[in-house]
């Protein structure tokens, strides 16, 4: 798969004066209502559930920058375009705190998933997959509440928490402890707190809340990272496992799984905005 850049602001602002319009795309991947209320000049508009349906579009030699409004969604779009052209010379770069970034909004206020350090011993990589798993689990009941989701949430819900039975298979596996506690027991203890500075997701959406920001829209912006975020780790894990293994191909068909969960919550976005 391409390499995908992290880009930041004040380099888009260089790449803006050192280079021709026509040498990179701009793509903002928000609804057309937010790109109605203001974007980057020069973006073109290619909102994230329509993306897939235009990758061909994007030419292969042409460096692309997707942005959206706090890098959530534009980290899907970038990941997307990465896998469809995996060979592609042109550079394929994400704007890291999106929108608000660029206009100068203090990033600390949004909430991110939690990186995973790739250097971990094994069976704490697969810790950490149950957590995010019990985190995404939490977030779809809270997100629940709303009427207008209740039905999509459940069923996201219950599958996360299949998948974290799943990797629960392969952590007593790997875990040196000679006695492991039941799935049950493990998941109900679990805080699901994988947030930046370990605060529960629960109290970052309230945050937001308290500053205006679209109840509805966030949900599915931070819903969208928790699915991206859970399908790059288990492509990880795919390619740690030994190869042609079922332990490689359990890890696959998780994230296809999550890789189907991003469609069903960007397809939601055309509701929100």
């Amino acid at each position: 798969m391409s390499p995908i850049h992290h880009l930041y602001p004040d380099e888009l602002e260089d790449l803006q004066r050192s280079r021709r319009e026509g040498d990179y795309l701009l793509i903002d991947v928000r609804q057309p209502k937010e790109y109605a209320n203001g974007h980057i000049p020069g973006a073109r508009l290619l909102p994230l559930p329509e993306l897939e349906n235009h990758l061909h579009e994007l030419p292969p030699d042409r460096e692309v920058v997707f942005y959206c409004r706090s890098g959530s969604r534009s980290s899907v779009a970038a990941t997307l375009l990465a896998e469809a052209q995996p060979r592609r010379p042109g550079r394929i770069s994400n704007l890291v705190g999106g929108i608000l970034a660029w206009e100068g909004v203090d990033v600390r206020d949004i909430p991110h998933l939690e990186t995973f350090p790739r250097d971990l011993p094994l069976h704490q990589i697969l810790y950490r997959a149950i957590n995010l798993e019990k985190g995404a689990y939490l977030f779809y009941q809270d997100m629940a509440h709303d009427p207008q989701w209740t039905s999509l949430a459940h069923e996201l819900g219950g599958m996360e928490r299949r998948h974290a039975r799943a990797v629960y298979g392969f952590w007593t596996r790997h875990h040196p402890a000679q006695e492991h506690e039941p799935f049950d027991v493990l998941f109900e203890k679990l805080d699901g707190n994988v947030m930046e500075g370990g605060k529960p997701m629960a109290a970052w959406l309230a945050r937001l809340e308290d500053q205006g920001v679209e109840r509805q829209l966030r949900f599915l912006e931070v819903a969208c990272e928790i699915e991206y975020h859970a399908y790059d780790l288990y492509r990880t894990l795919a390619h740690r496992a030994p190869a042609g293994s079922d332990e490689e191909q359990t890890y696959l068909t998780l994230a296809s799984q999550e890789k189907a969960h991003i469609r069903i919550v960007t397809k939601a976005l055309t509701e929100a905005a």
